[in-house]
């Protein structure tokens, strides 16, 4: 599985511009910790872009990942207001023995546009053909809340999330270089209206 998970790490940058399903390995998974005590809902999020599967797909998982990352305290503004942008990227392929594996990528990218974190996870699907004919509300189910934990757990470890809780001792918050996260009128539940 982390030889699969690997194999999905340079897809958001490289398989849209040469139509590749299932990118080449380019760099080891990195999976971030939730900071005890300190919501994400702090540090909003944009959602930019999710694309890689089939339009169907796609159709089925935004609102499952939608209600699954409202779930966690994922706040989203625009982008203009949003601290974070995430760019997302799903991926199905054939793996060993024909069973089917459902990955995905998310890029989360600071205000200024560099990225600041890169999320993969995988789950296996039951069935076997067309990679993406076999995946049902369970497997875009446990997609979801993989990465959406994921979201959550990089969220919480920002300055903006670290400055909503009130910071914590031995945190320095003073580092910030992004806007302030919109006041709570401005913030809204994670939704796909501005995905493209």
């Amino acid at each position: 599985m982390t030889a699969a998970a690997t194999a999905l790490c340079g897809c958001v940058d490289t398989a849209v511009e040469v139509g590749a399903r299932r990118p080449s390995p380019s760099a080891e998974r990195h999976k971030p910790l939730s900071r005890p005590g300190v919501s994400p809902h702090g540090a909003s999020v944009a959602l930019a872009s999710i694309e890689g599967a089939p339009d169907e797909v796609l159709a089925r998982f935004r609102p499952i990942f939608a209600r699954t990352a409202e779930s966690r305290d994922i706040a989203t503004a625009g982008e203009a207001e949003a601290a974070y942008k995430l760019r997302g990227y799903l991926t199905a392929y054939a793996g060993p023995e024909g069973a089917t594996r459902l990955g995905y990528v998310f890029d989360v990218f600071e205000h200024d546009g560099r990225r600041a974190q890169r999320l993969s996870d995988e789950v296996a699907a039951k069935g076997a053909g067309d990679p993406w004919s076999a995946l049902g509300e369970q497997e875009l189910a446990e997609l979801a809340a993989r990465s959406a934990d994921d979201l959550a757990a990089f969220l919480s470890n920002t300055p903006e999330a670290l400055a909503a809780a009130g910071g914590e001792s031995g945190v320095t918050i003073a580092t910030a270089t992004h806007p302030a996260p919109p006041a709570q009128g401005g913030v809204k539940p994670l939704g796909f209206a501005e995905a493209k």
